[in-house]
């Protein structure tokens, strides 16, 4: 089986006879059996007890591997705390959280760094998973689809990502919290990192635990170590916000992003200078035998802050277009500005004006336009704009405003598709919406395709899509809200009847994380080609082998 992780977990009786909140030994291995069955490799770490039940679900999923048989009392937590007098939290499960629990939950990092030395499996990276995890899981269908795609990854090499459900830390002078109370600002049941990373964890138990055991007499959780040894700035883990749910093993985009940088070719156009505005994103179109392209001038630059620095004495964000003919090698050599003057529709003060991100795409022999816009808008938001982009004299024609299928205050990224001269439009991507226009302008959903798959809850556009012979081949992108925003990207196929989504790519950037926009696109001699922006300005037309950004994953 193919997987660059390694789930590492431990299976150990430490409640004997016991059973706490109905949790039987056949519950927790029905819970697991389920992760088993995802097929990822799972490497074990179980004691007599539970050994012949782990055995027996060996014979049922060849992914599973017994690492180790050993008791609590093996284990390098319990044999260096003995000569230490200490008690447990006053603030605590007392069924649940005895001392062979708070044993058991310390021992993960020795576990995983035994997993590490192993390596049955020869991965590149490991996860460890609490043995019964699923039972916190709200969809199952979904998260499962998400972990068997996780194992096949492409994880960045220096990292270590753990889930927390508190964004502030705990400061050391609140010593009885450390004492008696569990602190989630970690949760515990998921972490994902390199090799080394991981083994380092242990090694900062080696390193103090001891002295952490010494200091608040305790013996408490696992994540109050943690969370001590980040405060004390001994460990710097990529914390990520998740709770005890199925966002726990949902990791930050940025850890298995790919930069397309080392395999790319760029090229910068000489565009023209006008006061002012600089130029952004570009679409582009192979229409009746020629390359045409348009391009976004905008009058604002973004911050390294995210905030706006806009050029206009009332602080109007303002777009124009710029049309040019591309030759063969697709480089301009005509750059003319588009005109809204034959836009025709009631245009609105408002604070922000123009024709954003526009996609050119043609239906026959007329060559069109979708933009999104607030000017033209009747409603004060953002609507879309559907209208001929016209290049004979450079203007924009017959226009309508796109009625969207349901309320709503934002509308962005609806993205074009012809099918026997009929326009439609992929509305949004989970569930994945697509329509067709009726005769008073509003879209009407015809089509509806599931998607399991991890992000495309947040997936939205972003480029025509274009045939290449087997399939329809597109550009997607999300974001994630940091400061400032990150974008990410993957190439997307559809089936050209019934644009059904069949597979997707690694998530990828292009040349840097941060604000970068591609709606741009196609496919020529070969080669991807990529119309981007980068913090809305720089635009770079990239170029890359198809070969060197398959599309893997299926829906």
């Amino acid at each position: 089986m193919f997987s660059n992780i390694s789930f590492v977990t431990a299976f150990i009786d430490i409640y004997k006879d016991v059973t706490i909140d109905n949790k039987t030994i056949e519950w927790r291995c029905n819970k697991f059996r389920e992760i088993a069955s995802i097929g990822f490799p799972i490497i074990l770490i179980v004691c007599k007890n539970t050994q012949p039940y782990i055995e027996k679900l060996k014979t049922e999923f060849e992914n599973i591997t017994i690492l180790e048989v050993l008791a609590i009392e093996d284990t390098w937590v319990y044999k260096n705390s003995q000569n230490i007098k200490l008690s447990l939290p006053y603030h605590r499960n007392t069924s649940k959280d005895t001392a062979g629990y708070m044993y058991v939950i310390n021992a993960k990092a020795e576990f995983l760094y035994k997993a590490v030395e192993a390596n049955p499996w020869k991965s590149t990276h490991f996860a460890w998973l609490d043995f019964s995890i699923s039972y916190v899981f709200n969809d199952n269908e979904r998260t499962f689809e998400y972990l068997k795609i996780l194992a096949r990854r492409t994880i960045i090499d220096d990292c270590l990502a753990v889930a927390g459900c508190w964004s502030d830390q705990i400061p050391l002078t609140d010593i009885d919290y450390y004492r008696n109370n569990v602190i989630w600002r970690f949760c515990g049941g998921f972490l994902l990192g390199d090799a080394n990373s991981i083994k380092r964890l242990f090694e900062l138990y080696r390193e103090h635990y001891v002295n952490f055991l010494k200091t608040y007499k305790k013996l408490v959780w696992e994540v109050n170590f943690w969370a001590w040894l980040e405060v004390n700035g001994y460990w710097t883990p990529r914390w990520y916000e998740a709770d005890h749910d199925d966002s726990i093993i949902k990791i930050p985009a940025d850890i298995c992003c790919r930069s397309l940088r080392p395999d790319v070719r760029r090229r910068k156009y000489d565009y023209p200078m006008i006061e002012n505005f600089s130029p952004g994103s570009a679409s582009y179109l192979y229409f009746k035998g020629e390359h045409v392209l348009n391009t976004r001038y905008i009058n604002y630059n973004i911050l390294d802050n995210g905030a706006y620095d806009i050029k206009h004495p009332t602080g109007t964000i303002i777009s124009r277009n710029v049309f040019s003919k591309l030759n063969e090698k697709l480089k301009p050599i005509n750059f003319i500005e588009m005109k809204e003057i034959n836009i025709r529709l009631p245009s609105n003060n408002c604070y922000i004006h123009g024709l954003e991100d526009i996609r050119l795409y043609s239906v026959g022999d007329t060559l069109k336009f979708i933009a999104t816009n607030i000017n033209y808008s009747p409603t004060g938001y953002n609507r879309m704009v559907i209208g001929e982009y016209d290049i004979t004299d450079y203007s924009f024609k017959n226009c309508i405003i796109a009625k969207p299928p349901y309320e709503s205050v934002c509308e962005k990224n609806w993205i074009p598709l012809l099918k026997n001269g009929k326009e439609y439009f992929i509305y949004k991507w989970l569930p994945m919406e697509i329509g067709s226009l009726n005769s008073e302008n509003q879209l009407i959903i015809e089509m509806r395709h599931s998607i399991k798959s991890p992000w495309f809850h947040k997936v939205r556009g972003s480029t025509l899509f274009v045939d290449n012979g087997e399939h329809l081949v597109g550009v997607v992108h999300f974001s994630e809200e940091t400061t400032p925003r990150r974008y990410y990207h993957m190439l997307v196929s559809l089936d050209k009847e019934t644009f059904k989504p069949l597979k997707y790519s690694e998530i990828f950037h292009f040349q840097h994380l941060g604000i970068e926009f591609c709606i741009g696109f196609t496919i020529k001699n070969g080669e991807y080609v990529f119309w981007i922006s980068q913090m809305d300005i720089k635009p770079l037309t990239i170029s890359m082998d198809i070969n060197n950004l398959k599309l893997i994953y299926e829906f």
